[in-house]
Formats: C-alpha cells, sequence, structure tokens
C-alpha cells in the first residue's frame, strides 16, 4: 500500500466521525499517546456476546473455542468488561460471535445502549438470518453505527456451500439493502484464504458498486481448519494481499492504527474477549492472557505488552505472514485440542520463567 493510498484509506474510513462528534476527541487523544507519548493504547475491542450460531461455516475459527456450551457472559458483566476497556483508552467495540442476534434481541439492544454508544464506536458482526428492518431500526436507536455482513461470494452456489446455508446469500443482500436504507454504516466481511483470490476480487468490485466497505479476514489454521494447512495464506499470497489493500473500500485489521501506520494491532491496540471473558490477542490466535472475570483486564492487558512475542510490531498479519511469530507461538501448540490454550502453559511462557 503506497503512502497516499493509505492516507486515502484512513480518510474514507474516518469519514464517519462526522456523525459521531464526541468520539472525536477520543480518537485524538489516542493518536497524541501514542505518537507523541509513545503509549500503547487500546483501540478497538472485538467482544463476543454469544457462542451460539446457525451458520456452519466449513471454514469456522470459533469452532473449537465454544464446544464447551455456556454460560455466556451477562448484560451486567459486558457493562463491567466495557468499564474497564473505556479506562484502557478504547474507541471501537465490534459486537461479534457467534451469531449476536441469537442473544435474546432485548439484551443485544440493552448492551449496546450500556456502551455509551454516543461516546463511542459501535459494530456488530451478522450473517444476516436474523436481520429484519425492524430489527435493524431498534438496534441503530440503541445506538449501532456500523453492520457487517459476512459474505463469501457473490455467487449464491458458492457462498451457501461455503457457509452451510441455502439462500443465505438472498439474506445478506436484502439486509444491505435495509441498512444502507436506515443509513447505518455497512461493512461486509469475507475470509481470504489461499485459493479464493478469484471471489474476493468480484467482492471488492461488488463492495464498491454497492460503497460499501469490505473487510478481509485472514484464513485461520483454528476451528474447523484445526491443523489444515491447504488453504492458509502463503508468502506468495503476501503480494496480491498488498494489491487488494490498495482499495480505499476494502480494509484488514492492520490497515488502520493509532501509530499512523499499517501494522497487525493484535494484543497491542486490538484485543478479542470470548463469550466466557478470555482474553486474546485475536481470534486467530487462541491463546488466553487471562479471564476478565477473574482478573482486572488492566493486569492482562500489560501481561500481553510484556509478552516479548509481541513486543514487536508486524506490518501484516501475524497469523498469516509472520512466519517467525507462527513458528514461535502457534505451532507448539498446534496439537492442543482445548481451546484457547492458556498463556501459562505455553512453551514460550515456561521458557520465560
Amino acid at each position: 500500500m503506497t503512502e497516499s493510498s493509505y492516507i486515502k484509506s484512513i480518510f474514507r474510513h474516518l469519514a464517519f466521525l462526522k456523525y459521531k462528534p464526541l468520539v472525536i476527541p477520543r480518537v485524538i487523544n489516542g493518536y497524541f499517546r501514542k505518537i507523541i507519548l509513545r503509549q500503547d493504547v487500546l483501540r478497538t475491542v472485538d467482544l463476543a456476546i454469544t457462542g451460539d450460531c446457525h451458520y456452519k461455516c466449513v471454514f469456522c475459527s470459533a469452532y473449537q473455542l465454544y464446544k464447551r456450551g455456556g454460560p455466556f457472559l451477562s448484560v451486567e458483566q459486558i457493562k463491567d468488561i466495557w468499564r474497564q476497556c473505556v479506562e484502557l483508552g478504547v474507541i471501537h467495540v465490534n459486537l461479534t460471535g457467534g451469531e449476536p442476534l441469537l442473544r435474546d434481541f432485548n439484551e443485544v439492544c440493552q448492551i449496546i445502549r450500556n456502551l455509551d454508544p454516543q461516546h463511542f464506536l459501535v459494530s456488530l458482526v451478522s450473517n444476516g438470518l436474523n436481520i429484519t428492518k425492524d430489527k435493524l431500526r431498534e438496534l441503530k436507536k440503541a445506538g449501532l453505527d456500523t453492520l457487517q455482513l459476512s459474505i463469501e461470494s457473490t455467487d449464491a452456489h458458492k457462498h451457501d456451500t461455503m457457509t452451510g446455508i441455502e439462500g443465505n446469500l438472498t439474506k445478506v443482500m436484502e439486509a444491505i439493502r435495509q441498512a444502507k436504507a436506515l443509513n447505518l454504516n455497512v461493512c461486509l466481511n469475507a475470509v481470504l484464504y489461499h485459493g479464493n483470490i478469484p471471489e474476493i476480487k468480484k467482492l471488492i468490485d461488488f463492495s464498491r458498486q454497492e460503497r460499501v466497505f469490505l473487510v478481509l479476514n485472514t484464513a485461520s489454521s483454528e476451528g474447523k481448519w484445526h491443523g489444515s494447512f491447504d488453504k492458509k495464506l502463503q508468502l506468495q499470497d503476501m503480494a496480491i494481499f498488498d494489491e487488494f489493500m490498495r482499495f480505499p473500500h476494502v480494509r484488514h485489521d492492520s490497515s488502520i492504527n493509532f501509530s499512523g501506520k499499517r501494522e497487525c494491532p493484535a494484543g497491542k491496540e486490538r484485543i478479542h474477549i470470548t463469550a466466557y471473558g478470555d482474553v486474546l490477542t485475536c481470534p486467530l490466535v487462541q491463546i488466553s492472557y487471562g479471564n476478565v472475570l477473574k482478573e482486572p483486564l488492566k493486569n492482562i492487558y500489560r501481561r500481553m505488552l510484556n509478552t516479548e512475542h509481541l513486543k514487536k510490531y508486524s506490518r501484516m498479519c501475524k497469523h498469516a505472514f509472520d512466519k517467525e511469530y507462527y513458528d514461535k507461538v502457534i505451532s507448539p501448540i498446534e496439537k492442543e485440542e482445548k481451546r484457547p490454550v492458556s498463556i501459562f502453559n505455553h512453551p514460550l511462557f515456561k521458557e520465560a520463567k
């Protein structure tokens, strides 16, 4: 990505801040603390509010995380977790799962209201199956800014085969129209893996035509693809990934950081909290650095920041393209069936002691 395309991408993604003026001071503070004071600042939290899902995605990375079943975080627990996130500087929360809209809908709306959405950016990831215009209207009223919809292809057969639900692409297309009609910010989420480059190119064209964002999620060898590497991105895929990131409407988790650079934010500016309270750097790297129901989030975050393999920034997704990181952090736990793996049981942690 060139400097000019990176700047265009930043302005495109931050343009909707004009609708959330109370967020702007927090954004400025984040950049100031990171660039001027050189402090680590938490920017985004992916917060799973359920592990339930009616999708049957062939690549589901969360499959092993939620095999044990509930109970999931309560509304009050989520409220307290968010309070702790705010203390660490966060500006954005992304509600995920599982499928968030399988949770009691009134609870979902209450969770959003508890996030103080006037002062923060709130997005929700959905597969579209449970979406109606009335629900979207209530979600927006509660404070939702952005709806992220999972899509794997513009071809109905291919999309439905990947997700395991017949007729689902129709629901996604309908949800796009409904969300746009309500002036919600719309993002499409797609998994980029070794072998589906042609489909991603079509999705890039489609999202540009629809004037919506496309978020690329790099494939994981976790979950349904645990131990399988034929779909995982290869080093030779880096060039095409770079090419995709030149488009201002295309983004990845590494796209925008308080550092002002494109780099992997996992464990530094972005964390993932499971529906059980385990804190991960990223849902694709299923190592728990602690559970927020058992100790303060600031302690867990500090543990992440002090972990040797997270101190160095990586320009690209570490899981996908940083071989040294993969060999040291992920390879040692590949044969472990239980997810997430506790950092205290990881060979690297034991060696450090």
